[in-house]
C-alpha cells in the first residue's frame, strides 16, 4: 500500500514471482476492488461484474484486460448468456517490511479495494493511512482469534477508540466474506456472523 513500509516482494509457494500484480493492486483501490469482486465471484462474466460494481463497460474490460496481463486472471473459452467466463486466482505475496516479513493475500487486497465503497474503510485510510490500515487486519483477525479487544485495536494502533471499532467492525465483515477463498490468511468464515458479512461491500452472486 501506499505510504506502508513494504520493502521488496518475496514470491508465493509456487516460486511466481507475485510482485507486479500485488504492486499495481495495492496501489489503485478501485482495481483492487474489482478483482475483490471477480474472486469471490470466479468465475464470473464482465457483465456480471458491471451489474454488481455499477460499472461501466469500457471500465469493466480495461479492469479485466488488466488482470490478465497481471497473470492473475483469464478468460476463458467458456461462455454464460453468450459472455465469456473469466477466472480469477488468489494473489498471495510475500514482502519484506521494516518488521519483518508481512504476507499480502486476498483479504489485505480487499480492505485497501473497500476503501473506494465503505465509508468507515475511506474515512481510516484517508486519515491514518495505508500502514494503520493494513495493521487494523493484522489486529481484527486477533480479535477473531479472541487474543484482542475492540478498544485493544484501537490502542494497538494508536487511533481513538471510535475509530478502531468502527474499522475493526468494517474489517471483520469483508474478513468473513474473503478469507473462505484467501489461501494464506485463517477462515474466518464460521466465526464472524452472517447479518455482520451481509454489510460487506462485495457480494456473492446467488
Amino acid at each position: 500500500m501506499a505510504g506502508a513500509p513494504i520493502g521488496d516482494v518475496g514470491r508465493d509457494e509456487s516460486g511466481v514471482s507475485m510482485f507486479f500484480a500485488v504492486q499495481r493492486l495495492l496501489t489503485d483501490a478501485d482495481l483492487a476492488y474489482f478483482y475483490t469482486d471477480h474472486l469471490l465471484n470466479s468465475a464470473t462474466t464482465v457483465k456480471r461484474a458491471m451489474d454488481r460494481q455499477g460499472i461501466v463497460k469500457s471500465t469493466a474490460y480495461k479492469y479485466a484486460n488488466e488482470l490478465a496481463e497481471l497473470g492473475v486472471a483469464e478468460e476463458r473459452d467458456e461462455y454464460e448468456d453468450g459472455a465469456a467466463l473469466w477466472t480469477v486466482e488468489p494473489v498471495v505475496g510475500t514482502w519484506e517490511t521494516e518488521t519483518g516479513e508481512l504476507v499480502i493475500s486476498p483479504v489485505i487486497i480487499a480492505v485497501y479495494g473497500a476503501s473506494t465503497a465503505d465509508d468507515d474503510i475511506a474515512y481510516f485510510r484517508e486519515r491514518y493511512g495505508d500502514a494503520a490500515l493494513l495493521n487494523a487486519v493484522g489486529e481484527t483477525d486477533a480479535y477473531l482469534r479472541g487474543e484482542q479487544t475492540r478498544r485493544g485495536i484501537a490502542a494497538a494502533l494508536d487511533v481513538p477508540a471510535a475509530a478502531g471499532i468502527a474499522v475493526s467492525q468494517a474489517i471483520e465483515a469483508i474478513i468473513g466474506r474473503i478469507s473462505p477463498v484467501d489461501p494464506a490468511f485463517p477462515n474466518h468464515g464460521d466465526d464472524v456472523h452472517e447479518r455482520t458479512i451481509a454489510d460487506a461491500p462485495y457480494v456473492v452472486d446467488a
